[in-house]
């Protein structure tokens, strides 16, 4: 298969806010500028809303398709681009129109199963399409990689909603084989396949992405799977790229914080915190990044901590034997304060220098911490397969360089794989991107605020994008641009009862990237009349309070209100599972797991004085 199959020209930028700026789409194969209709004044790009499937979505072995061999109700996967980081509106929106967003794509990508491929227009979509075949081939995947006898061992990652019956199905329609062992992902399996069933399998909407395959992978106890590369909207897809690390400093280097938050009690404590600091000064010998001691609380910190089950955030971990750990990205893929945090699950059997080790599962989360992907190349420490007592290899090297630098100005080593940032180092901008935001209100009683600020440096023209601590977020408009700079309004940002900590991102035409944050607290309007509005919790999407699935997760999206300010919502099905969902007031519970059968969903919503309030939806799943 040629380079020039697997690439796609550059196309013209987005109209955003009157001025040309180019929202790019981050493949590992290139970066990606969907191209508007022209003379519309959306973006929209309609012409490919819907483009014809290359073969009709696999059904498991046994099931019927439908009369006359119709899909108009089956889910196809689709990427949806926004004008501003999706948050838990955008998520709830898309949910009331039966579509299940499955990955992050930066930056303001969702990967998504739409009922028939159908996504309605909507405000704030700046276009809609399929992902192509071209970009679900790893750059590793070239004709060196491949035997005498024309075939090559690669792993297949499926979107993550599609069954194991409909992955053998595709499989089998292109003549090959699928293998699986108990250390892989339910949405990975091996291949052994020529260059031209590579091909065919990339046409099929199931597959998501093909890159080598580590031999290890052969062996249940050499490597254990990466949770994956998570955003408070979803995991991020083997085929994105990052492009976008923690802001330099004016000396050219990443100044950040660390601090330990609980510890393991299987491995003594100055021991455990001694790994975790290892690993991440490994990296700083390496790149341009350094890590100081620093309060949780202050912003750019990773904090380091072991937690079970449920903790906070919409990922709860399962328990010994399963997910080790996960990290958050940095600023602008996540928000503070989680951007960068570590969480390791405190009820696996932990050691240091052996299985499992610390320092070996640290250094590939620290390698997220600072804005790395993962990698497709085998051997790498961000290959998304784990391996104990692993070093750096140059490739990783080369990706954490190429976002920060080498220390004192040393040379950057090349990346080889399919990992981030790819492609060539953008030209210097002629003046550091610069972003300064004015204070708001510290408190507030209103339900939302604006938040202004300048913008200038960089290559112009300029976005601003905003995201919240509880799951909002959405685009400023720019005002009066200029050659020094131009103003920017958020216009209104939601808040929550209690504290809100908004992060501003800037970006330019050179997909450079600078932010700051600002913290609101919203505080309840003093109530004159006896009592207290009762705390009460609905669920909005699914619309029925039993709801007939196919899928192995569930995404349940509401509203809560009342009691002295809803603090949280929380999740537990029948089976035990648990979890936290993102946002309060209004509210998202991604990927609950569901069972064969009938599942029961209980959802509470927990006030600033720990009175609680519930709901339920039952899930029958095929």
């Amino acid at each position: 298969m040629s380079s020039g199959t697997r690439r796609w020209a550059g196309s013209l930028a987005l109209m955003v806010g009157g001025a040309l700026f180019a929202q790019d789409i981050h493949f590992k194969t290139r970066n990606f500028q969907p191209d508007p209709p022209p003379g519309t004044d959306s973006g929209l790009n309609t012409a490919a809303l819907h483009p014809p499937a290359r073969h009709p979505p696999a059904l498991d072995p046994g099931e019927a398709a439908a009369p006359g061999g119709s899909t108009n109700t089956t889910a196809i996967h689709k990427i949806i681009l926004f004008d501003h980081q999706p948050g838990v509106e955008d998520l709830d929106a898309l949910l009331r129109d039966g579509i299940n967003a499955l990955a992050a794509l930066p930056d303001n990508a969702l990967v998504v199963n739409a009922p028939g491929g159908r996504v309605p227009p909507r405000a704030g979509v700046r276009w809609v399409g399929s992902l192509p075949a071209a970009d679900k081939i790893s750059p590793q995947l070239v004709p060196g990689a491949f035997t005498e006898a024309g075939t090559v061992s690669a792993l297949v990652e499926f979107h993550s909603d599609v069954t194991t019956g409909q992955q053998d199905t595709v499989a089998g329609a292109e003549g090959v084989a699928l293998q699986r062992t108990a250390a892989m992902r339910g949405w990975h399996a091996l291949v052994t396949a020529s260059e031209a069933q590579l091909a065919a399998l990339a046409e099929h909407d199931e597959v998501a992405y093909l890159f080598p395959a580590d031999a290890a992978l052969m062996d249940d106890t050499a490597v254990i799977a990466c949770a994956g590369m998570l955003t408070m909207t979803g995991a991020i897809g083997q085929y994105a790229n990052i492009v976008h690390g923690w802001n330099l400093d004016t000396d050219h280097a990443a100044h950040l914080g660390y601090a330990f938050g609980s510890i393991t009690p299987k491995v003594p404590v100055a021991l455990v915190q001694s790994e975790l600091l290892r690993a991440l000064t490994e990296w700083s010998k390496y790149a341009n990044v350094t890590f100081q001691p620093s309060l949780a609380s202050s912003p750019r910190t990773v904090v380091m901590k072991f937690v079970s089950g449920a903790h906070g955030d919409p990922y709860p971990f399962d328990g010994p034997g399963g997910i080790l750990g996960h990290t958050f990205y940095p600023v602008p893929i996540n928000s503070e304060p989680i951007a960068g945090d570590m969480h390791l699950d405190a009820d696996e059997n932990w050691h240091a220098g052996g299985d499992i080790d610390i320092y070996s599962v640290a250094l590939h989360e620290a390698g997220h911490a600072i804005g790395l992907g993962h990698s497709d190349k085998p051997g790498d420490v961000m290959y998304p397969y784990y391996r104990s007592r692993s070093t750096l290899s140059a490739n990783d090297i080369g990706a954490a360089r190429t976002l920060y630098g080498a220390p004192n100005g040393g040379s950057v080593v090349p990346v080889t794989s399919g990992g981030p940032p790819g492609g060539s180092t953008p030209a210097p901008t002629p003046a550091t991107l610069r972003l300064v935001a004015d204070s708001p209100p510290t408190t507030t009683q209103a339900t939302s605020v604006a938040v202004t600020g300048t913008v200038s440096g960089g290559s112009p023209p300029w976005t601003v994008q905003w995201q919240t601590d509880r799951g909002y977020g959405g685009k400023g408009t720019i005002q009066n641009p200029g050659a020094a700079g131009a103003a920017w309004n958020t216009g209104a940002v939601s808040l929550v009862n209690g504290l809100n900590t908004i992060t501003l991102t800037a970006f330019d035409a050179a997909q450079k990237s600078a932010s700051q944050t600002v913290a609101v607290d919203l505080q309840a309007a003093r109530t004159t009349s006896a009592g207290t509005v009762p705390l009460t919790i609905r669920i909005a999407s699914p619309t029925s309070s039993v709801t007939t699935v196919n899928a192995a997760a569930l995404n349940v999206a509401g509203s809560a209100s009342g009691g002295t300010g809803v603090t949280r919502v929380t999740w537990q099905t029948a089976a035990g599972a648990s979890g936290a969902a993102t946002g309060t007031d209004r509210w998202l519970a991604q990927g609950i797991p569901l069972l064969i059968g009938t599942n029961t969903v209980v959802v509470k919503a927990w006030d600033a004085r720990g009175n609680s309030a519930w709901t339920t939806v039952v899930a029958v799943r095929h």
